[in-house]
């Protein structure tokens, strides 16, 4: 589920599947810290994202060089009360 009843939100990457980059957004209901951890199938993580996130929408780009995979990996948004993923796809 990626929607809560307190605007805490997390989109599906644009584009999707991508080969150089997409970004990644995201709603948060207050102002806070958040991380964006991204895994491939094995649950490994290639590329974490930290920082301190405004209020409403916000957004983080990715490159492929950052992740160094391709096929189907996993994105997880969490902040100290919410948590969602979604999954996005590398191609060559």
């Amino acid at each position: 589920e990626s929607t809560t009843a307190n605007g805490f939100e997390l989109f599906q990457n644009t584009p999707n599947p991508f080969k150089e980059s997409t970004i990644v957004s995201f709603n948060l209901p207050t102002a806070s810290k958040a991380s964006i951890q991204i895994f491939d199938v094995a649950g490994r993580v290639l590329h974490v994202v930290e920082g301190d996130f405004n209020k409403g929408y916000n957004q983080v780009e990715l490159s492929q060089k950052d992740l160094d995979a391709t096929g189907i990996l996993y994105y997880q948004l969490d902040t100290p009360t919410n948590s969602a993923s979604k999954k996005m796809i590398i191609i060559k």
